[in-house]
Order: C-alpha cells, then sequence, then structure tokens
C-alpha cells in the first residue's frame, strides 16, 4: 500500500528554515517565483516566519499539517510560522506560485496593532491556513503592486502598505456572505476597490457591475445586507483608514481622494466606520519607522 500523506508526516525529513539564515540583516521580506513539475514535489518543511503564496498557473496539492489538499491558479494561502507543509504539481504541465515571506517581527506589530482585522489571516488556531480564491483581476492587481514593492529602495513603508491592502482584500473576498454573489457582483466588488472608481460612490459600483442600479442594488442588499452606498463608503473608509496608518497626508486630501468634499460627512462616515475621529485613529495607529 502506498504511503498515505499521514505516513509521509512520520518519515520524511522535515527541515527546519530559519529567518536569519534565509535573508541578510536587515531584510524585511523575500519573494520568489517557482515553477513545479511533476515528478519534483517540495521537501516537508517548517519556519519560524510568515509566507503568503499564490498560484499564477496551473494546480498542485498542498500537504499541510497532516492534511492534503488541492490548489489552482489564484488560490491565495496565509502559511503561519510551525505550519509544517510541502507541495507538489498536479498537472501535467506543473503550476507557478508566487511566495512571499516576510519578517516575522513585522507579523508581531501588525497582530499587535490590529488584532481584530488580522488574526483571523495571521494566527488562526485552525488546523489549516487561511485560503482566499483570488478574481483574475487581483492576481493582475497583485503581480502589479509586487513589482512597485520590488523598486528599490527596499522600505518597510511599502512592504506593509503591500501587505494591509492584500489582507484587506482577504476579508472582503472570505465575508461569509462572499459565497453567494454572482460572479459580476464579484468581480464589481474587486473593480470599486479602485480609487477612481470608488471615489464616484454608488454610481461607481453601479458603472463596473454594467447592470441597472435597481439591480445592482437588490442584489447587494440581498447578498451583503446593506445598500450600495453603504458597501462603498465602507471600502472608502477602509482606504482612509490604510492612508491615515501608513502616510502623512492631510485628512481632506485623503477624504477628497474618497470622493467626498465634505470634511463633515467624512468625519461622520470614518467616526461610524472605526469609533473614532480620523485624526484619532491616525494618532493611536500612524506607527511608520524604519
Amino acid at each position: 500500500m502506498p504511503p498515505t500523506d499521514h505516513m509521509l508526516w512520520h518519515i520524511d525529513m522535515i527541515e527546519h528554515k530559519r529567518w536569519r539564515r534565509l535573508v541578510p540583516a536587515g531584510t524585511d521580506h523575500h519573494l520568489a517565483v517557482i515553477l513545479f513539475v511533476p515528478g519534483r514535489p517540495g521537501g516537508l518543511h517548517t519556519h519560524d516566519f510568515p509566507e503568503i503564496f499564490w498560484l499564477e498557473r496551473g494546480g498542485g496539492i498542498h500537504h499541510i499539517n497532516g492534511r492534503s489538499r488541492r490548489v489552482a491558479a489564484g488560490d491565495l494561502i496565509y502559511v503561519r510560522p510551525d505550519d509544517v507543509h510541502r507541495l507538489e504539481a498536479a498537472d501535467p504541465a506543473g503550476f507557478t506560485l508566487i511566495n512571499l515571506a516576510y519578517d516575522p517581527g513585522i507579523r508581531r506589530s501588525l497582530l499587535r496593532r490590529f488584532p481584530d482585522e488580522l488574526t483571523p489571516l495571521l494566527a488562526s488556531k485552525d488546523l489549516l491556513p487561511p485560503r482566499v480564491q483570488l478574481p483574475k483581476a487581483a492576481v493582475t492587481v497583485l503581480r502589479r503592486r509586487l513589482a512597485d514593492l520590488g523598486r528599490p529602495p527596499a522600505s518597510r513603508l511599502a512592504l506593509e502598505y503591500f501587505l494591509l491592502g492584500l489582507f484587506e482584500q482577504s476579508r472582503l473576498l472570505t465575508g461569509p456572505e462572499q459565497p453567494a454573489a454572482p460572479d459580476w457582483l464579484r468581480r464589481a466588488c474587486e473593480e470599486v476597490r479602485r480609487p477612481e472608481v470608488f471615489a464616484l460612490g454608488a454610481p461607481g459600483l453601479v458603472k463596473v457591475a454594467g447592470r441597472s442600479a435597481e439591480h445592482v442594488a437588490r442584489t447587494v442588499r440581498s447578498v451583503f445586507g446593506v445598500t450600495p452606498s453603504d458597501y462603498v463608503n465602507a471600502v472608502r473608509m477602509e482606504h482612509a483608514a490604510r492612508e491615515l496608518r501608513v502616510t502623512t497626508r492631510p485628512i481632506a486630501e485623503i477624504a477628497l481622494d474618497c470622493g467626498i468634499a465634505n470634511l463633515s460627512h467624512f468625519y461622520a462616515l470614518f467616526r461610524r466606520a472605526n469609533g473614532r475621529t480620523p485624526r484619532a485613529y491616525r494618532l493611536e495607529h500612524h506607527r511608520v519607522v524604519a
């Protein structure tokens, strides 16, 4: 009888990877593009640092913590420190994945600053780590953001900006209501995260959805339990919160980014979403240090 994955758990030699051995001192992240081909599986390993990977094409099998599951193009996996895993190709042509490993100190800092938002993604107690199915458009956006991240000089600010954007996108796609969303709405929800779209408010969502305003309103209320305006305002306030955390831009300028010229209205929306004024939020969360 061929060995099961549970048997391999005991048979394979587990490699223990350490962050300080992987990268030079002072490096915040390590980015790799890896091709897996049939007959050449990755080795079983664990590590003391977090990593995120997603498949750009093809399919494979992810053996992790004694379980096995299929992964395919668009799948994004949050691998936690101490997870034990390996990957192998399942499709004849193999698969290509993008892997981003980053300093465990950054993970600890993010969890300390945003425990409620990030614990489900970065410190879940489940046996298997979180997995997100990214729309094709999202994979394209990730590629573009990675290109920006790779431009010298590398900075912790750029890395945190990339990670926080990815975390917010993942939270949207893994919400309990998301599987019920039709494909056109899922695509529209991805598009509406672009500043030039959410700045238009609910009409921006209607425009990228390509449906009538009435149909969009009925579907958004059915799927998410809110109006299109409420949904877009939530996206706007996520953007505003991120800008307040990682930039020193004037609050009025951030409000205009969101398509809101009335500063009192912006303050009211932000306080409703975050429980405090934009200024108080910035004082609490703005820790952009090298």
